[in-house]
């Protein structure tokens, strides 16, 4: 009897020490989240985006080095364009995310976007889904124009890969980093409002979707889409499924009133 006794006030404190620990780290990381403007609305966005592009970018890069080729779309891999865009993405992000980034504490500031994790209500979650809608859309019409428009001096950067890899995501002419970029991911939660700690979890949604889309990899499905976008130049600008929704219902309202 008291050696089960003995187990339970063991078990009892092991979970009191796991809690403190717990409550520690959220206390930690609530101090740091609110210490300043700048860490709310820079740092820790930045940070946290920075990590899942390299991270997931490093992952492909050992593939393409070390890995079997044969699961790659085309296995000719230039590795001079590959040691420049390494150096051209920190320069973007160093550069251009983080002044832009900061340009826009005001922005959020005023929208007023809910800041604490216990602030997030279930109309962030709809949210979440709302700003993948609104940034495919923006991407695919500030892309496909880019070609009409931007294509000869600025885009055709982004197009020297036409074997597309993961680190060339972000590969662009600093132009069209911050006019067709940026504002995919930045916009939409200027839109919708939603809660902070969801608005970075879009921010490394919508950065792991653009790594993996570039990763030039068979079996998957918007990988391949976007390789052969590269390969012409002129198909598969992106996906719009709002931009969808809405020619068909135009198309289903105009057969019905003819």
């Amino acid at each position: 009897m008291r050696e089960s006794v003995g187990v339970d006030e063991g078990s009892d404190v092991r979970i009191t020490n796991v809690n403190t620990v717990f409550y520690c780290i959220k206390e930690n990381v609530y101090y740091f989240y609110n210490m300043s403007d700048i860490n709310t609305y820079v740092t820790i966005p930045f940070a946290c985006s920075f990590f899942v592009y390299w991270s997931i970018s490093g992952y492909y890069f050992l593939r393409d080095y070390y890995g079997d080729l044969s699961q790659r779309i085309d296995t000719n891999i230039d590795w001079m364009l590959y040691k420049k865009t390494f150096y051209h993405v920190l320069y973007l992000q160093f550069c251009f995310s983080l002044p832009i980034m900061y340009m826009l504490i005001p922005v959020w500031k005023w929208r007023n976007n809910t800041i604490l994790f216990e602030s997030i209500e279930y109309i962030d979650i709809i949210k979440l889904g709302v700003n993948g809608l609104l940034g495919e859309s923006i991407f695919y019409y500030m892309h496909y124009w880019s070609h009409f428009i931007l294509y000869s001096k600025i885009h055709k950067v982004h197009h020297e890969w036409t074997n597309t890899c993961a680190l060339a995501a972000a590969y662009a002419h600093p132009v069209e980093f911050m006019l067709v970029n940026l504002p995919s991911f930045l916009i939409p939660p200027i839109i919708t409002g939603s809660n902070w700690f969801i608005t970075n979890l879009w921010f490394m949604i919508a950065t792991t979707s653009v790594v993996i889309d570039h990763s030039g990899y068979k079996n998957i499905h918007y990988s391949e889409f976007h390789w052969k976008h590269h390969k012409s130049s002129n198909a598969n600008y992106g996906t719009n499924t709002i931009g969808d929704i809405v020619l068909l219902l135009y198309q289903k309202i105009t057969s019905y009133t003819n």
